[in-house]
């Protein structure tokens, strides 16, 4: 039997367009910062081109209902979870079927799940606790009494529900399901946390460069524009913690709390999407006095101001709990 053989792509998985146009050389969809709106880019000689992405049909005479013109605006809906699209690549998985396209590490599943596991034995007690913290849950989840307690809350948790069958094993494998799709958000916290380094960095830098009134001026208006959407961030995963915070709730409302958790999971993958432009550089260069710190703070400034100016609003994208 041949072995590694892959099932071809089809459209209805893969951006597998029929317009010739989406043939040519460097083919590639993005979201454009300068524009503001997501772009067609392609080589025309050597010089890059760009076409918005609304005015394709227009331009290349392809009818919106079409099967292109519906792969267009897939792709438009694409570039909110991912930061490029070539013809051929496969379609996120958010708009098959939910799920994430991008992956997470396997402690962020047992962060999860540990969490979950937490919630359940401080049920039994009456005083349902939630620990976000890594190092805590580690301790309490290799107590010896917990896995006791673990089996004895599926079964009150199986009574509570009134479920049929092997009632414990469907408890359990709701809270298997549930851990996968809350690894998601602990991965996010993680990533989120490292906005921490921008926040500190830039008081390092207030106090590196105070007797530098113009730079002074800038680093102070970096730490005005960067405390909103830093707090709303941090907002959000305590949102997210407080609707997932009560066991039987999640269990009985499982396929709720499933949707709830991946509108709050895509929700701040997006938010968190821009910041990679940056975020990378600071985790790279230490916050002293330097060429290569002060091209950070100018490259930091010049993204704050493109993304997050006074103009913006900022409101907690909140969501109405399941």
């Amino acid at each position: 039997m041949s072995q590694g053989i892959q099932p071809s792509p089809n459209r209805s998985t893969h951006f597998l367009f029929e317009h010739k146009v989406f043939t040519v050389d460097g083919c590639r969809f993005v979201w454009s910062k300068s524009a503001e709106e997501p772009v067609m880019r392609f080589m025309l000689g050597k010089v890059q081109a760009e076409v918005a992405l609304d005015k394709i049909c227009n331009e290349f005479k392809i009818d919106p209902k079409s099967f292109d013109g519906q792969l267009i605006n897939m792709v438009a809906k694409g570039l909110k979870y991912v930061r490029e699209i070539r013809p051929g690549d496969t379609i996120p998985n958010e708009l098959i079927d939910g799920s994430a396209s991008w992956r997470v590490d396997e402690r962020h599943f047992l962060i999860a799940k540990g969490r979950l596991t937490v919630q359940m034995v401080t049920w039994l007690t009456g005083g349902e606790t939630v620990v976000s913290s890594p190092e805590q849950l580690e301790q309490v989840v290799e107590d010896p009494g917990t896995k006791a307690r673990v089996r004895e809350a599926f079964q009150m948790i199986a009574n509570k529900l009134s479920l049929t069958g092997n009632a414990e094993e469907q408890v359990e494998n709701r809270i298997e399901a549930l851990a996968k799709e809350l690894s998601y958000i602990e991965a996010l916290r993680e990533r989120a946390g490292k906005l921490g380094k921008v926040r500190t960095g830039l008081e390092d830098a207030h106090r590196i460069y105070k007797n530098e009134r113009n730079l002074k001026e800038e680093i102070v208006r970096m730490q005005t524009l960067s405390l909103p959407p830093i707090t709303d961030l941090e907002q959000r995963f305590a949102q997210v913690d407080a609707q997932t915070g009560e066991i039987l709730s999640m269990l009985a409302k499982f396929d709720k709390n499933i949707t709830y958790i991946r509108e709050m999971r895509d929700d701040l993958h997006q938010t968190l999407l821009p910041w990679d432009e940056v975020l990378e550089d600071w985790e790279s260069t230490s916050a002293e006095k330097s060429q290569a710190f002060e091209a950070v703070l100018k490259k930091t400034y010049q993204f704050l101001a493109r993304n997050y100016s006074q103009a913006k609003h900022w409101r907690l994208a909140s969501r109405r709990a399941p």
